[in-house]
């Protein structure tokens, strides 16, 4: 939700309608279940009732980065914005750098 809202606030006004159909189109792919629940985390936070998002302490949202989930939605990532997919010398690559 924090990483929505910062991208969210940087969007211009000029620019936010042209970015509502690119939102709706990635929350509609949640079961309703699940947009309910980030609906409800999204009203207690602006209520001021809750943890500031990314600071841990808020329910249904770990602590720490999942970091098989994150590498599971990289080649998503990727070809939304155009990139490369990634190969197996580009993880290599990074494997060394983390290491």
């Amino acid at each position: 939700l924090g990483l929505v809202d910062d991208w969210l606030c940087g969007v211009s006004d000029a620019a936010f309608v042209d970015v509502l159909p690119l939102l709706r189109r990635t929350f509609s792919a949640y079961e309703p279940g699940v947009r309910r629940t980030l609906g409800e985390l999204v009203r207690r936070e602006t209520a001021g009732a809750g943890t500031a998002v990314g600071g841990g302490g808020v329910p249904g949202f770990g602590g720490e980065l999942d970091a098989v989930r994150a590498d599971a939605v990289e080649p998503v990532v990727r070809l939304l914005l155009g990139l490369p997919a990634e190969t197996d010398s580009d993880r290599d690559d990074l494997a060394g750098v983390a290491g």
